[in-house]
């Protein structure tokens, strides 16, 4: 059909497997680069922080070296410049960093590779090695001007570097002059050796993680469809007509027991309606093959002169009664589907409850005195007005008295009851007899069921006039229950809501 969706092609273990791989996988990527991303950002923080200290550590050193000594770092002594060299040196072979002293504009004063006592060959006041390289103005001036006395930058200080490196600086004073100690790292340096091993790391655990979330995913993806290809099975039984397996509800979860329940109870229904429109077809087949046979024979009788004619009619009243026979099989067939189909519609109105129990009644007073059977409260019913379908109802007390009296045995007794109950109008009727069990019970008003399956005593019934009795009660706002032990008593209780 056009409207329907397409099914989707595959298995439901599959799709479900590859969507719990996929995303567990996914939720590892994103797990591992959120990892990463805050690793280097506390790596970052942390390598600053130590770039700063060392610039600190190396402004105080200076200071307590030469602050006596000399006017400014780059002297005539030699020893002091040693020494400041020796500084500079110790910093940044012990951090793995490349530290420097520069005045204020930016000019290497002393670096950490040019040793002033292996090379006579230096320029008062530049370092040989970086006399053409400048610290940007503007980065220095930022590291005097911070009153915390030190500063971080990240970059490549305006394309003068040819990759990022990450700055701690720090300025200091002696005798009015302003100097910055500086400790650099290129990020590469910094990062790499420890992003590569992290990401060694990361990589081990996550071919372990997804080890294990295959086997899992495997496994769990085999227990949930486990249970649903059991419901396939069943129900591929069912559709063949054979409605006895059954599914054991404890082996799914909530979701999947709610539903095979719902399965196991689907079939039970299946196999009792089943059984009873098997059992409808059968009665049907014998009410029908009965009357029509005996109407052929009859007929054909009087006509070919076989029947004559002072017994004719004798056996046309046995002709009428069964044609009256088929009618009301039709006539219970047509019932049950303007109810199926939703057209039985009543049409309300207030009339005496007790008097139409009494009418019907009364129109099997010689069916009673056939069968002697004693009458108890018809006296005693209550005036009680209802509203409903007046038709309707009739048909319903008609059914139930008709039950009623042919289910009582010779010399039982039927015992009536109507009266008001707060806001209900409550009729009862009671007939003494074979009974029904608690398991008939629960059946007793599906479409098609027969508790006489016999035809005994049920010869005349379809297994429709209780289905049609409850219908139409339901229709009329009402209810109906039945009260039954075995071998003594069967009651009919029905509840309308009065006028």
């Amino acid at each position: 059909m056009s409207g329907l969706r397409k099914r989707r092609s595959g298995s439901m273990f599959k799709w479900y497997f590859i969507q719990t791989t996929v995303s567990v996988l996914l939720c590892l990527t994103i797990s591992s680069f959120s990892v990463l991303f805050f690793f280097l950002n506390f790596w970052k923080n942390d390598r600053l922080t130590a770039l700063n200290e060392d610039a600190l550590s190396l402004s105080q050193s200076v200071i307590s070296l030469i602050q006596e000594e000399s006017d400014d770092i780059i002297t005539d002594h030699s020893y002091v410049r040693q020494m400041v060299f020796n500084v500079v040196a110790t910093i940044s072979q012990s951090s793995d960093t490349e530290v420097f002293i520069t005045d204020s504009k930016g000019k290497i004063l002393v670096c950490h590779d040019f040793d002033p006592s292996e090379d006579g060959l230096h320029q008062y006041g530049v370092c040989p090695l970086h006399s053409y390289f400048y610290f940007p103005e503007d980065i220095i001036e930022a590291v005097i001007s911070n009153s915390e006395k030190s500063f971080n930058y990240e970059g490549d200080l305006g394309g003068i570097l040819n990759e990022n490196y990450l700055f701690g600086a720090v300025s200091f004073n002696l005798n009015g002059i302003d100097y910055c100690a500086v400790s650099m790292q290129a990020e590469s340096t910094a990062f790499l050796p420890y992003t590569t091993e992290f990401l060694r790391s990361m990589l081990f655990a996550s071919v372990i993680a997804v080890f294990i979330s295959f086997v899992l995913a495997l496994f769990i993806s085999y227990q949930m469809v486990k249970p649903l290809k059991k419901v396939t099975a069943a129900t591929k039984q069912y559709t063949v007509g054979d409605f006895s397996a059954r599914i054991n509800s404890s082996e799914g979860y909530e979701e999947l027991g709610e539903l095979i329940d719902s399965v196991n109870q689907m079939a039970d229904n299946l196999a009792v309606l089943e059984e009873s429109r098997s059992s409808f077809v059968a009665n049907v087949s014998h009410e029908l093959k009965t009357p029509m046979t005996i109407i052929s024979g009859f007929v054909d009788g009087i006509l070919d002169g076989t029947i004559s004619k002072d017994e004719s009619e004798k056996y046309l009243t046995i002709v009428s009664e069964e044609t009256k026979r088929l009618s009301r099989l039709v006539v219970a067939m047509l019932n049950m589907s303007k109810i199926e189909a939703g057209k039985l519609t009543p049409n309300p109105s207030s009339f005496s409850f007790s008097d139409a129990v009494m009418k019907t009644f009364l129109g099997f007073e010689k069916y009673i005195e056939d069968k002697n059977i004693t009458i108890l409260g018809l006296s005693d019913l209550e005036d009680v007005t209802i509203s409903a379908d007046e038709a309707l109802m009739t048909q319903v007390i008609y059914n139930l008295i008709d039950n009623a009296v042919k289910f009582t045995p010779e010399n039982g007794t039927v015992t009536l009851s109507l009266k008001k109950e707060k806001k209900e109008a409550v009729l009862k009727i009671k007939n003494t007899g074979k009974g029904i069990s608690p398991e008939e019970c629960g059946l007793i008003f599906d479409r098609f069921y027969k508790v006489d399956k016999s035809r005994g005593l049920d010869a005349k019934s379809f297994g429709l006039g209780l289905y049609i009795v409850r219908s139409i009660i339901e229709l009329n706002h009402g209810t109906i229950s039945i009260n039954s032990e075995v071998d003594r008593f069967t009651e009919f209780v029905v509840r309308m809501p009065l006028h």
